[in-house]
Parts: structure tokens; C-alpha cells; sequence
């Protein structure tokens, strides 16, 4: 779920990270003009991040996800997880996700797939309004939201990424979720996580965090 955002942030630092952080990340001194200047690529792509979005409703009969979406979602079905409805979000062209539950556990498993690949994601939410997030991509180099860590495993297995969530996630008031919770807790976490990025803003130092990883 968090991914979501900061997919669009990256998104929109593409637009204005190069070329000018190739200039300056080079040298990889934050003197004050450059840290102005890299603070206002951030506030740059930060305008072009969405403040909410809508999830809209795909019929999954239709649908023919792909061997790569077929390899994370089987083995969660396995483990007992069950469908919860296949999306496209209105607001980010191409990007769709599919979601998966296991109630009991108070687990949600989304599937993302869009131009930039397809990667899974599952998260718990807790009952003070916290969430836990476990990814199998890489760490993006923007600092994660207090009270909602997001573990990265890159390139783990849907099964192995699901037993990591189970064994590391925090204690607490897990909240379950049901395939009708999906949607409006989805959009909700996303518009929360974006007002506090767009307070927060992205420092100098996650600009040049994202270029270098980038170009790594």
C-alpha cells in the first residue's frame, strides 16, 4: 500500500531529478546551494504526486495476469489466502493490483503491476491506525512514515516475504480486513500517506538517495 506512493514519487522525480542531480550528485556536496537546489526537485515532483486516489473495479474473468503474477499469487493461495478483487487506479495509467486477504491473520497481500515491473507487497493494519508493510523490492531511498515501517526483502518469494510478515511484523491490535474493507482502507492509507510526505516534504539527502540507487 505504501508503495503505491512512493512509486508516484519517483515517478515524478524522474521528471526533474535528471539532469541536473547527475550534475550535482557527482560531486556529492551538499553545500547550501546545491541542498536548495535539490530541495526544490523534491517540492518539484512532490506537485505532481496525486493527494488521493481511486481504485476502480476490474472484472478478474476478463483478465489474463502473466506467469510473473501467477508465480507470487499461487503460493499465497496456498497458505490460505483468498481473493479480493483486481483494480486499476484511476489517477496512475497502467497500474493495476491485484489483492489477496487472510483475515484471520489480518494480512493483505497486493500484487502491483505496471510498466516499472510487477512486485508484491502484504501489510497489516492495527487497530491505533498503524501498519506494518513487508515489499520484495528494493528500498527507494525515501524515508518511511513513523508508525508505518516498511520492511524491504528484495526478490523474496511470495511465501517467503508472507512467513517474514508473520514472524517480524509488531506486536499489537492487529484490524482485520474483508474484500469490502479493501478499497476505501487503501485510498484512506493512501491520501494519509501523502499529506504526510507533502508536509515532510523530500530532503536533499532522499534526492540524492533516490539518484544514486537509481543509477546503481
Amino acid at each position: 500500500m505504501k508503495y503505491i506512493l512512493i512509486v508516484a514519487v519517483l515517478i515524478a522525480l524522474r521528471l526533474f531529478v535528471y539532469p541536473l542531480v547527475r550534475r550535482l550528485v557527482a560531486t556529492m556536496m551538499l553545500r547550501a546551494g546545491t541542498r536548495g537546489a535539490l530541495e526544490d526537485v523534491g517540492a518539484k515532483a512532490l506537485a505532481n504526486v496525486p493527494d488521493r486516489i481511486l481504485l476502480v473495479h476490474q472484472k478478474l474473468n476478463t483478465w489474463n495476469p502473466g506467469p510473473e503474477v501467477v508465480r507470487l499469487c499461487d503460493p499465497l493461495f496456498s497458505n490460505g489466502f483468498q481473493e479480493g478483487g483486481l483494480y486499476s487506479i484511476r489517477e496512475m495509467p497502467g497500474m493495476m493490483v491485484r489483492f489477496m486477504i487472510k483475515p484471520a491473520e489480518c494480512v493483505v497481500a497486493a500484487v502491483y503491476l505496471s510498466a516499472r515491473g510487477t512486485w508484491l507487497e502484504l501489510f497489516t493494519h492495527y487497530q491505533n491506525g498503524d501498519s506494518a508493510t513487508f515489499s520484495n523490492r528494493a528500498a527507494p531511498g525515501l524515508d518511511p512514515r513513523p508508525s508505518h515501517p516498511v520492511v524491504h526483502a528484495p526478490g523474496a518469494s511470495s511465501a517467503d516475504l508472507y512467513h517474514k510478515l508473520v514472524n517480524e511484523r509488531p506486536k499489537g491490535v492487529f484490524r482485520p480486513l474483508m474484500t469490502e474493507d479493501i478499497g476505501p482502507a487503501f485510498e484512506r492509507a493512501y491520501a494519509e500517506a501523502a499529506t504526510w510526505r507533502k508536509n515532510k516534504g523530500v530532503t536533499a539527502a532522499e534526492v540524492v538517495q533516490v539518484a544514486q540507487r537509481r543509477a546503481g
